[in-house]
């Protein structure tokens, strides 16, 4: 095997421990995609990345967390961070050495490494940005981490516990918790400060089973939808529960990924991360060529703002249930999607469900029977929705 190639976490994971006949204790593979990064594996097959880089004459190297506690891509993020130093002269390790001397506080922390390496590797970045800012910035943010105590934390997160769910307080909890992995394996507090250890997470139960009854409510929510002054709004709230589809996929949906010849609905991304198609019923077909095309726009659900998607629906969702007589607090905007799957029970299998919803599953085999079901199949599967809406409307009057 070469010396050098792109680091994939196959090829990490194959890479021998460094011969004990070596004259070295340690042996090093570099990656093609950033030049300076390293893995280095000693004798007894433990991997560590390592920043290699030349300065003001100089030869230095920086750990960049052991491997796989810290993924390739945190290595790369935290390599190309120390690259952008060295571009202004700035000397990576004497950098973090006075950020050691001094105690680095959470804000430093987050707003220097943090916060530029979650941009760049999660999709739910934002979520992270909201729960620093509204929860951990004013608890600890002037705090130097390594002076933060367990008994500190474990208090903070139990009185989270008593003013949101736990699930919520989980999330904030576990934004901590990374950081402070990762501010020690990028070396920037001392590897013994470990406040999170012993703290266990909340349990959760938000497991919920709510969705519009199709008997009483859902003509009375469709009723409620035609009466109400945002039609795109409306339409939004039609379009979610006759496909299925999650919140922020309709809310961006754009005309370019609709395929009306085939009846489908291209998503480049979804939650999951991978592209997916969703079937258009006919009630969703009729919704998408009663749509206006708006010059300079290019979603399918248009806000008032030119040239962008429509905003926060809440306030019309709140509206539209009021109207219809259904208690806003009980029913969310999501709840339109669990509707679309509980119809579908008894005409689909579990599994044509997952299909058709769009479902991430842990089983790389039921991915990929979920690939090979029969489109006409899931066609009709979901036209059973389109009769439900219909049926309901005709009895809304």
């Amino acid at each position: 095997m070469k010396r050098q190639f792109r680091f994939t976490k196959r090829s990490l994971d194959a890479l021998p421990p460094c011969p004990s006949n070596s004259a070295s204790k340690e042996i090093e593979w570099s990656d093609l995609d950033i030049g300076g990064l390293r893995v280095q594996i000693n004798r007894q097959g433990r991997k560590s990345f390592l920043f290699r880089y030349q300065i003001h004459g100089k030869k230095r190297a920086m750990k960049a967390g052991g491997y796989p506690e810290t993924s390739i891509e945190e290595a790369r993020q935290k390599a190309i961070e120390w690259k952008a130093l060295l571009a202004k002269g700035i000397d990576p390790q004497e950098e973090r050495d006075a950020l050691r001397e001094t105690g680095i506080t959470f804000r430093e922390f987050f707003e220097q490494y943090l916060w530029p390496h979650i941009v760049s590797t999660k999709r739910s970045a934002r979520a992270d940005e909201s729960r620093y800012r509204n929860h951990v910035l004013p608890a600890f943010g002037h705090r130097e981490m390594a002076k933060i105590t367990t008994l500190e934390l474990q208090r903070f997160h139990n009185d989270n516990k008593a003013k949101m769910a736990p699930a919520s307080s989980n999330r904030i909890f576990e934004l901590i918790r990374h950081a402070y992995t990762l501010a020690g394996s990028w070396a920037l507090i001392p590897p013994t400060v470990r406040p999170c250890d012993g703290i266990r997470l909340h349990r959760e139960n938000n497991k919920r089973e709510r969705f519009i009854e199709p008997g009483s409510e859902l003509p009375r929510l469709l009723k409620a939808l035609d009466a109400e002054p945002s039609k795109s709004a409306a339409d939004l709230f039609r379009f979610l529960l006759a496909t299925g589809a999650r919140r922020a996929e309709a809310m961006y949906a754009k005309w370019e990924h609709i395929r009306a010849e085939r009846q489908q609905w291209y998503l480049p991304t979804s939650k999951s991360g991978k592209a997916r198609i969703v079937i258009l019923n006919e009630v969703a077909m009729e919704i998408l060529n009663g749509r206006p095309r708006l010059r300079g726009n290019p979603y399918i659900f248009t806000g008032t703002r030119p040239g962008q998607p429509i905003g926060n629906p809440t306030r019309a969702w709140q509206r539209v249930l009021r109207r219809a007589g259904i208690d806003p607090k009980s029913t969310r905007i999501h709840d339109l999607r669990h509707s679309h799957g509980s119809y579908l029970v008894g005409v689909a299998s579990l599994q044509e469900i997952g299909g058709i919803l769009g479902h991430a599953q842990g089983s790389t085999a039921v991915t990929a029977r979920y690939a090979h079901l029969n489109d006409a199949r899931l066609r009709q599967a979901s036209s059973h929705v389109a009769d439900l809406m219909r049926s309901a409307s005709s009895r809304r009057s």
